[in-house]
């Protein structure tokens, strides 16, 4: 039996003054056709939080497309195929409807749960989160039923909630690597042993805590401060197992080591690098060794380029001459074609150059249409980060010498991620990691701002399966791609 839901007079007002209908789908479509454009539609409301303010609308419509999908690939009847999609429009539809009215009621949760992901909530604070979650799926089924009253009363119970478990997360990802941390350096005896930098890192921890305390606003200088804590506990309970060694004699010990990465720490502002003690002396000059590395290395390509260009411009004006005769005579389709022609080698030639500059762990270079595409499948990041490591300046030095190569086109870097975890998660992730290497970019080359974008697009764009660890790992990557209108090659 199908229930009479009370709806209010304002909101039957509302929805009916939308002059919406439930489409259904365009059967001069092929029915593959049809199932992709209803799969689009369903993405297109998930990302209005449809799936929140009408849950229970948009999970039939959901499963209805699941069915028509797993129909479609097993051969099933094309009219049970569109029945479904049928069923997945009506439900939208009356989903749709809903959408003015939910935004209106439901607002400080959306805004709530938008910054309980920004700070990685389903990650760091599962438990409040999932909470949140349930108290939002109750809020739209509120929505559905026409009840505005327990349905503002529902929202603002998950808006509490998903504020709690953004604060929850915030305190784990920002204080709790500091604090475990200081565990260790306590263990290590660093107290006894290395009490100046132990002290150095609980001050800048407890400025950390009190600045979340006042003000979580400020969570980007507290995480500054946190991280710098965390360094220094590392750091500490180094050179407590340093003192360790000189049992009976450790005095001075810490002074005679922090002078000694005092001297190191001028050499590595000469490079503009900052040095990193956390597993002693050796790595940290390792670490200055390979960003001097790579700046040798991005001269000696410099100096490469430019004799190339000397070279390719001496050809040019040696053959100028005869190449000005032979297109003179040459009629106007034929000078179309040549220069289609030519256009097209040059791409393909400058494509091989490139390709040749990675090895394929690093790398793959392909022509899509009008853009270059370098899919960097060696750029690696520590998990649910987007902190670019040392280990990857050689593959970006690569790629600036890529860009070199196209000094006036449009540079756009897309970030990926596989599809486990949080869908809204991984595409904020992937808008950081572009936006990290995109900033990396621009700080070691000159370049306009204005040249170079960057974009997440999550996992919605896979280029491999994902039930498999070597299909994820595919589409877990950085895309730079360089859009060649209008470029004429050199």
């Amino acid at each position: 039996m199908r229930h009479r839901v009370a709806v209010p007079l304002g909101l039957a007002l509302l929805v009916s003054g939308l002059g919406l209908s439930a489409p259904t789908p365009a059967f001069g479509q092929s029915v593959e056709a049809q199932v992709r454009s209803m799969g689009e539609r369903v993405n297109q409301d998930r990302a209005k939080h449809l799936d929140l303010i009408a849950p229970r609308y948009f999970q039939k419509a959901s499963e209805k497309l699941l069915e028509a999908q797993r129909m479609l690939s097993q051969g099933g009847s094309i009219s049970d195929i569109r029945k479904r999609l049928a069923d997945v429009a009506n439900n939208l539809t009356s989903a749709e409807k809903l959408q003015d009215v939910g935004e209106l009621l439901l607002k400080d949760a959306l805004a709530a749960r938008s910054d309980a992901l920004a700070a990685n909530a389903p990650q760091f604070a599962p438990d409040l989160w999932s909470d949140a979650e349930s108290s939002m799926q109750d809020a739209g089924k509120k929505v559905e039923d026409g009840n505005q009253n327990d349905a503002r009363n529902k929202g603002a119970e998950a808006a509490q909630r998903y504020q709690k478990a953004e604060q929850r997360a915030i305190e784990v990802d920002v204080l709790g690597r500091a604090r475990d941390l200081r565990q260790q350096a306590l263990r290590a005896n660093s107290n006894d042993r290395a009490p100046r930098t132990l002290a150095h890192a609980d001050t800048l921890l407890g400025q950390a805590e009190q600045i979340l305390k006042s003000d979580p606003s400020r969570q980007a200088q507290a995480r500054k401060l946190a991280e710098n804590a965390a360094t220094q506990y590392q750091h500490a309970a180094r050179l407590a197992a340093v003192a360790d060694t000189f049992r009976g004699r450790d005095a001075g010990i810490e002074a005679l080591m922090l002078r000694a990465e005092d001297q190191i720490t001028r050499i590595a502002d000469s490079v503009g690098y900052e040095p990193d003690f956390t597993e002693g002396l050796a790595p940290a000059t390792q670490q200055i060794l390979a960003s001097i590395k790579s700046l040798h290395e991005d001269r000696a390509n410099l100096g490469e380029q430019a004799s190339s260009l000397r070279q390719d411009l001496k050809q040019a004006r040696s053959h100028s001459d005869s190449l000005e005769t032979r297109l003179a005579q040459l009629g106007e389709k034929q000078q179309q074609v040549t220069a289609e022609l030519q256009k097209r080698q040059q791409r393909e030639q400058k494509l091989r150059e490139i390709q040749a500059i990675f090895d394929p762990n690093e790398a793959e270079v392909l022509l899509s249409g009008n853009e270059l595409i370098i899919r960097l499948y060696g750029l690696q990041f520590p998990s649910a980060s987007s902190e670019i490591k040392p280990d990857n300046f050689s593959l970006l030095t690569k790629v600036q010498r890529v860009l070199r190569e196209f000094p006036d086109q449009q540079v756009t870097i897309t970030g990926h991620t596989d599809s486990r975890g949080n869908e809204d998660y991984n595409q904020q992730l992937s808008e950081k990691r572009a936006q990290a290497v995109r900033d990396y970019l621009l700080a070691n080359m000159a370049l306009s701002a204005d040249r170079v974008t960057a974009r997440g697009s999550g996992e919605s764009e896979p280029i491999a399966t994902n039930d498999t660890e070597e299909g994820r790992s595919k589409n877990r990557r950085i895309d730079v791609r360089v859009d060649l209108t209008g470029w004429e090659g050199s």
